[in-house]
């Protein structure tokens, strides 16, 4: 018996909010500590962008094509969020570990490429 009435979000939408929801964390676990130790604007920053990533999940949840707009912004400033920070700023990783930025460019690509993908398909 078909309603008509959808529960879930595409696929595409569900991994888009998985990959975001894994930022979420990330950013609540190590960036915005490490944000907070270093101080200077990106003790404020890092947060706002975490909040833009609660605020784009929800969207995306409630079906909402703004989430995906708010998930491909973080994208963009999860890419240039290392180079910012270890490159220009010239703050060493907190672990010491110089391969470290391949991972939130890794998310970044990933939720980049699925936001267009559920923009495609939405």
């Amino acid at each position: 018996m078909k309603t008509g009435v959808k529960l879930l979000p595409t696929i595409q939408v569900q991994a888009v909010i998985a990959l975001m929801l894994i930022q979420l964390v990330h950013k609540i676990v190590r960036e915005i500590p490490g944000a907070m130790k270093m101080g200077g604007p990106g003790a404020v920053g890092v947060p706002i962008f975490a909040g833009l990533l609660v605020i784009g999940i929800l969207l995306l949840v409630f079906r909402n094509k703004w989430g995906l707009i708010l998930g491909m912004i973080d994208g963009a400033f999860m890419i240039f969020q290392p180079i910012l920070v270890h490159v220009i700023l010239a703050h060493p990783d907190q672990n010491g570990i110089w391969w470290y930025p391949i991972f939130p460019w890794t998310q970044a690509i990933l939720i980049i490429y699925f936001c267009r993908l559920a923009w495609k398909n939405w």
